[in-house]
């Protein structure tokens, strides 16, 4: 039988983000990007039902009997604390794990610029903050909640599925809520947050119009508001959150975007020049002229305004990843690959060359 403890120790020691196990090969441990194998035994069906029977509780047994798969968090001593996600497949039941630092990062750490941190001192709002899978969404959001913990003192309340930092009390008051465990999904326990005088709110995915609506209308009645999409721009965020409204509802749906809407954050890891990863961000902070934009339905012209706003903060994903070529920090090919316009971003390249 694995020694899944073990195991989690020696991908600690590794420097994996990642580890993976299924049903007919070892273990795999993902390290700067990369997958790499490991020198346990196969996986057998017993094997894999045995490790995720033992980092379940009686309630996530059920759940995961019913729905086939299931997230959750779990803190492993000399290892630190995953990120689960487990899922049956072919019969046999396979597991992902993602290291959560124990520590929150700060925004140096994570390279969050400035005017990004400033968000921290608005009142109330929508902040965006995207990107595709592993690329440190919810890192930047915690980092940015503890920023907020640390400088004022208000009523935080997070909604997340599963909890994976673990918030103190400092200047400010943290209530996290764990969607399954401590209510049952995210629209009642938004319903319920409304209720519970929150200054600041983070949310899930709104995956849904109801989930949507509750999310603005916590924007709008006076609370800042943090939440996440798998989306790599400004762009295909405001698409994405108008379109989980049916027809009907899109013109009211824009109306509300752009008057609760205050900047998207969208970020990708790439992988740098000295073997690390190194963070790429566009910055979008909501104007009057974004929000006729929004209002108006041209959302394709966001990218434009995003360029003419450098002066107070905005970049473009592709000028973003001009700096970081320039700077040594990523290789040509990169920034060609990480690239929205790859040919654009040739171009661009050769002229520097």
């Amino acid at each position: 039988m694995l020694d899944i403890y073990e195991l989690l120790r020696q991908a600690a020691e590794n420097d994996a983000s990642d580890v993976h196990i299924s049903v007919g090969v070892s273990p795999r441990f993902r390290v700067h990007g990369e997958l790499i194998q490991t020198n346990f035994q196969k996986m057998t069906p017993s094997d894999t039902l045995e490790i995720l029977l033992n980092l379940m509780t009686h309630d996530q047994r059920e759940q995961f009997e019913e729905d086939g798969e299931i997230d959750l968090s779990v803190s492993i001593p000399q290892a630190g604390r995953y990120r689960v996600n487990a899922y049956k497949q072919r019969g046999s039941i396979t597991l992902a794990l993602r290291l959560v630092d124990m520590e929150i990062p700060d925004s140096d750490m994570l390279k969050i610029p400035e005017k990004v941190r400033e968000l921290c001192s608005i009142q109330r709002g929508l902040i965006m903050v995207t990107g595709l899978s592993g690329s440190g969404k919810s890192t930047v959001i915690a980092s940015l909640i503890d920023e907020i913990n640390k400088t004022r003192a208000c009523n935080i309340i997070t909604l997340e599925d599963p909890i994976e930092y673990l918030h103190q009390h400092k200047k400010a008051m943290v209530n996290q809520r764990e969607i399954g465990l401590d209510v049952k999904d995210y629209a009642t326990a938004l319903s319920a947050a409304l209720k519970q005088d929150p200054d600041v709110l983070q949310v899930g995915t709104p995956d849904n119009a109801e989930d949507a609506r509750l999310m603005l209308m916590a924007a709008e009645t006076g609370r800042l508001v943090f939440s996440s999409m798998y989306t790599m721009s400004a762009v295909e965020t405001i698409e994405n959150l108008i379109d989980v409204f049916p027809e009907q509802m899109r013109d009211q749906a824009r109306n509300r975007i752009a008057n609760a809407l205050k900047a998207t954050i969208s970020r990708q890891l790439l992988l740098a020049t000295d073997g690390h990863r190194v963070p790429a961000y566009e910055i979008m902070f909501v104007d009057n002229k974004i929000r006729d934009i929004i209002r108006n339905g041209d959302i394709y012209k966001i990218n434009d305004r995003i360029i003419a706003g450098a002066a107070r903060g905005m970049i473009s994903m592709d000028d973003y990843l001009l700096k970081l070529y320039n700077d040594g920090t990523i290789s040509k090919k990169t920034a060609i690959q990480a690239a929205k316009d790859q040919e654009n971003m040739e171009s661009r390249l050769r002229v520097l060359v």
